[in-house]
């Protein structure tokens, strides 16, 4: 019997599930991401909707959703102990118009998976397995093409990887009350992190991260972390870097915080003048 995934965080975060967007502005089935013509038209129409100054940024995002493709499957697998099909030719690639911004996701054109081993030695050879399969022929390839169409370093999105495993981790150990699954889901990014670079392309394993934190500036108690590698959101009209890019300066950073306080207390002191 097929499982019955709740896609309720994942469609929120990842914009990924069976239903898939509302009412999508573009959309393209995921295997064409291998043919050069159809992906440079799904990077064009991407940027068109993100108001990017080049095709480096739809790349960008295009190239991270590979990554959270992967994070689904880690996701799911903690928690239900089954494997979802993401395949390529079970994806269509979606672009949808969401107020002032947009969301880059995937509809699932058919739910199914396949049972996990439960013995740990099992279950991480069978994920050993299936990781290669899912790199070698699917990820690596297309984030390769992807990143050559917009002239772009495969690094530049590689990079973001690790820290996208980070938030993954942090947000389940902070919400999931099940220590089971959180257990599960830390072993299981572990061992991707193990895999062998070649499967990427690349000198070292994508996953592999270690956090940086820089303060809030709203709430001085609280740390942000910082994200493995630039996203390239800034390359869009009157675009800006994350306040969390690892590339922003100690000075541009300091810059930012004063104009966040600065907006905080404008928006503070109006809600004042309403309430009087």
């Amino acid at each position: 019997m097929e499982a019955s995934f709740d896609f309720k965080l994942v469609k929120m975060y990842y914009h990924v599930s069976p239903e898939g967007a509302e009412r999508p502005v573009y959309q393209t089935a995921a295997a064409n991401l291998f043919q050069p013509a159809l992906l440079r038209e799904a990077l064009s129409e991407s940027g068109q909707v993100v108001q990017a100054t080049s095709l480096a940024l739809p790349a960008s995002f295009m190239g991270a959703s590979l990554c959270q493709l992967s994070l689904i499957q880690l996701l799911f697998a903690a928690a239900y102990d089954r494997l979802i099909d993401l395949s390529p030719e079970n994806l269509v690639y979606q672009v949808e118009r969401h107020g002032e911004h947009a969301h880059l996701g995937y509809r699932i054109r058919e739910v199914r998976s396949a049972a996990i081993p439960s013995a740990p030695d099992n279950r991480d050879a069978f994920m050993t397995r299936h990781w290669q399969q899912y790199f070698t022929a699917f990820v690596t390839p297309a984030l390769e093409n992807i990143a050559a169409a917009a002239d772009l370093k495969a690094e530049a999105i590689w990079q973001q990887f690790g820290g996208q495993t980070s938030y993954l981790k942090n947000f389940v150990q902070t919400h999931e009350p099940r220590a089971a699954v959180v257990a599960q889901l830390l072993r299981d990014c572990e061992r991707l992190g193990e895999l062998p670079a070649e499967w990427f392309n690349s000198k070292r394993n994508p996953y592999l991260h270690k956090p940086r934190f820089v303060e809030n500036p709203l709430r001085t108690d609280e740390k942000w972390m910082l994200k493995s590698s630039c996203c390239l959101y800034d390359r869009r009209v009157n675009g800006k870097m994350c306040y969390t890019c690892p590339r922003m300066t100690t000075e541009a950073r300091e810059q930012r915080k004063c104009e966040l306080l600065a907006a905080a207390e404008a928006a503070s002191s109006g809600t004042a003048s309403r309430e009087d």
